[in-house]
Parts: C-alpha cells; sequence; structure tokens
C-alpha cells in the first residue's frame, strides 16, 4: 500500500510529461544561400571581387616590369644602386602583399555581415514558422545525424524569408511584412 501511494504522484506525472513534442529542422546554410536577400549578397560581393582582382594583378604586373628592369640593369649598376633597386623592389612586394590581405579581409568582413543581417532575420523566421507549425523545438540540421524529411521546414522559411524581406531590408513591392505573431 505504501508503495502505491508513493508510485501514484509518479504516474500521474507521465501523462504530463509524455505531451507529443513536435520537432522540426532548418538547413540553415542551404536557406541563406536560396533566400533571394542571400543570393543579391553573394552577386554583389562576386561583383566586387571581380573588381577588385584588377588591382592586385595590375601590382603584380608592374613588379615583374621592375624586376625584368632590375634585371637587365643589375650588371652596370654599383653596389650601392643595386641595394637600393632590391630595397624598391622588396618594399613594392610588400606592399602589393599588404593590399592583397587588406581587400581579402574587407570582403571577408562584408560577407560576414551580410551573412550575420540575413541570419537574423532567418532567426525570426523560423520563430514564426515554429510558432505557426507549434513546433516544440527548431534545430539546425548541422546538427542532426537523422531526421525525417517531413520535419524539414527549410523551404517554408525560404518562402516565408523572401515573402517578407526580399532581396533586402525592405519587404517585396506591394507587400508589407507580417505582424509577428502574439506570444502566447
Amino acid at each position: 500500500m505504501r508503495r502505491l501511494l508513493l508510485a501514484l504522484p509518479l504516474l500521474l506525472a507521465v501523462p504530463v510529461r509524455a505531451q507529443a513534442m513536435k520537432i522540426g529542422y532548418v538547413d540553415v546554410q542551404h536557406a541563406i544561400q536560396e533566400v533571394e536577400e542571400g543570393k543579391a549578397a553573394r552577386a554583389r560581393l562576386q561583383d566586387e571581387l571581380k573588381q577588385k582582382r584588377g588591382d592586385p594583378e595590375r601590382k603584380r604586373a608592374e613588379l615583374e616590369k621592375l624586376k625584368a628592369d632590375y634585371d637587365k640593369q643589375a650588371p652596370v649598376l654599383s653596389e650601392d644602386a643595386k641595394r637600393k633597386k632590391q630595397e624598391e623592389l622588396q618594399k613594392a612586394f610588400v606592399d602589393a602583399q599588404q593590399g592583397a590581405s587588406q581587400m581579402q579581409e574587407e570582403l571577408t568582413g562584408k560577407e560576414q555581415e551580410a551573412m550575420q543581417n540575413i541570419s537574423k532575420r532567418l532567426i525570426q523566421v523560423v520563430a514564426e514558422v515554429s510558432d505557426k507549425e507549434s513546433f516544440t523545438f527548431v534545430i539546425d540540421k548541422a546538427a542532426l545525424l537523422y531526421a525525417p524529411a517531413a520535419s524539414d521546414v527549410t523551404n517554408e522559411v525560404v518562402r516565408r524569408y523572401n515573402e517578407r524581406f526580399g532581396t533586402g531590408g525592405n519587404p517585396p513591392a506591394g507587400k508589407t511584412p507580417p505582424k509577428p505573431a502574439p506570444k502566447k
């Protein structure tokens, strides 16, 4: 009898704990690549990269020309003049490397900023989908070993993201962003 009284609260608590949990997942990397804003950001960055690649190429050509000129003049130059030319070449080489490195850092920073903005908005959309579809949890696919395809809400998140944000911070023409669902 005593055991029954001790077990009774546990038995009554089981139905409360046995509530159905609905878990979904989002392939975040795929979603970032598929949203219109992500595609636009990638295209912008690619264009900027193409434009800026010309500078290092020009500097490389200049360095090759300076090196060729030095090689031609080296036999007739004094030791002091050779040393000065070598220092100039070395300085030009270091400047070119620093310029290329700075350009790469700048582009990486712009890419990170764009992806961070998209990620923030993506989280908002995931929360909306989660509320609407009554998910208990929505997990990044990268953290999963296995999940049924029916739990994948990536396409819905991408669709809603594009409806709400389009290719940037403003909603697509003629549409107003939906109000966030009230918290329960």
